[in-house]
């Protein structure tokens, strides 16, 4: 199953200037609720201070692999989330991102009820 993403730099910023702010020791979260949308729409950002192309890309399949098996994920809906990666998410554990991104989309959940 694809994630819906984000595609433009202009929806990025409008998340990260209006939206709210989430910190996590992995990753520096936003979230906007948006009633024109149907379901969530993800935005992934992994910077070169990571690592190499395939440490950055490795990270993104790690963070929509931890997504998609989320439970939270099916409760919450019509959100715009942008996850700013750290460069300590390459010696976190899976779990512990998985459960760091459940914390996120349970908080984001939760305001936007």
């Amino acid at each position: 199953m694809r994630l819906p993403t984000l595609n433009k730099s202009s929806e990025f910023q409008k998340v990260k200037k209006t939206g709210k702010f989430y910190p996590s020791k992995s990753f520096n979260g936003y979230f906007l609720h948006d009633s024109e949308i149907s379901e969530n729409i993800y935005g992934i950002v992994v910077s070169k201070r990571v690592g190499n192309a395939v440490k950055r890309n490795q990270t993104k399949r790690r963070v929509r692999e931890a997504i998609r098996n989320s439970l939270v994920v099916k409760s919450t809906k019509k959100l715009k989330l942008v996850l700013i990666m750290k460069k300590n998410v390459l010696d976190l554990a899976f779990i512990d991102l998985k459960s760091d991104i459940d914390k996120f989309l349970t908080k984001a959940n939760e305001i936007y009820k």
